[in-house]
């Protein structure tokens, strides 16, 4: 070994494997019958800020929203969305390929109620603009 100061480290390390096996592996181990194998430990799987986002399909996204558009009410829109079953991160691809005022930090909940005010609520509004007649009584005549 090159550098003789992981020695002491190094028979720690030892000694705490050496601690856990029972008196039959150790006797084993000293008729030769068992032998001490090195491996690496296993890697820890990406957490989940490291994970690279799971795409949602074009088509799939153009069709949500479709749905969406075509919705009546906001609550018919919450069903839809509740039906697909969407995670956050495919919540979140769609407020960003809709340009839609959400945050990542935003509850799901929130980031629902954003989608269906985009393409369901703002209609409405609209709607409501066109069926109201500002005139006044005497203008109407």
């Amino acid at each position: 070994m090159k550098n003789e100061s992981m020695y002491p480290r190094l028979l720690k390390i030892l000694a705490s494997v050496l601690e856990k096996l029972t008196d039959e592996e150790m006797d084993a181990l000293l008729t030769g019958e068992l032998k001490l194998v090195t491996e690496a430990k296993a890697k820890r799987k990406e957490t989940k800020a490291k994970a690279a986002p799971a795409v949602v399909d074009e088509s799939f996204l153009k069709s949500a929203a479709e749905q969406l558009s075509s919705c009546g009410s906001r609550e018919a829109g919450e069903k839809i969305i509740t039906a697909m079953k969407l995670k956050k991160a495919d919540l979140l691809q769609i407020v960003e390929n809709n340009m839609i005022t959400a945050r990542k930090g935003d509850s799901v909940k929130t980031i629902k109620e954003a989608i269906i005010e985009h393409f369901i609520g703002s209609k409405l509004r609209g709607d409501v603009f066109k069926t109201i007649d500002l005139r006044s009584e005497q203008e109407k005549l």
